[in-house]
């Protein structure tokens, strides 16, 4: 009888060994493919330059144009982020900002931001390159933003901090009506 409880004493240590193992073998495999951190989808639409019109870049102090910034989140994660401010450069000088209000950002799907974006005209035209590139029809402008916040997963179990940079460089086609932009973006989550 001894022998036997010996046996079976052995057989249980020895399955929940390899259930252990088999358990963290699984729970690192998820973290490291699945739960893994990825850089999100970023894409910036400047909805609201079919209003303007040339002769707003020349005259007015300050243009406002609306900006849909376009977020595409791929994790297993949501994110919530504060309050930001995109800052719009020109030549690498400040030319604009963005206000950007706090939100969540729903993990594996997509969030849109609405914004004013508010270009400083006359910082544009104290600059001789923008002059040219006015009359030459076409603005290239460097838009940046830090969004710092928290993600959460698994019903909000886990939460860790991050920060999301991006940068986007638009081009503003001034000499089309009406006046239209693209953008090419990049972002990178850090945590």
């Amino acid at each position: 009888m001894v022998a036997t409880s010996k046996s079976t004493l052995r057989v249980c240590c020895i399955s929940a060994t390899i259930i252990v193992l088999v358990t963290i073998a699984v729970l690192v495999t998820l973290a490291l493919t699945v739960f893994k951190p990825r850089d999100p989808d970023v894409v910036l639409y400047p909805v609201g330059l079919s209003k303007l019109q040339v002769d707003d870049f020349i005259s007015q102090d300050s243009v406002t144009s609306e900006m849909v910034m376009s977020i595409r989140n791929r994790n297993y994660a949501s994110f919530e982020f504060a309050n930001a401010t995109s800052h719009i450069k020109y030549d690498g000088k400040l030319v604009g900002r963005v206000p950007i209000v706090e939100g969540t950002v729903p993990a594996r799907s997509a969030f849109n931001i609405t914004a004013p974006a508010v270009l400083r005209a006359k910082r544009l035209r104290e600059n001789p390159n923008a002059i040219n590139d006015i009359v030459g029809g076409s603005l290239n402008l460097t838009a940046t933003v830090t969004m710092h916040g928290k993600m959460s997963m698994l019903n909000r179990l886990i939460k860790k901090r991050g920060s999301v940079y991006t940068e986007c460089h638009m081009t503003i086609y001034i000499s089309e009506v009406p006046i239209r932009g693209e953008s090419w973006c990049w972002a990178k989550l850090e945590m």
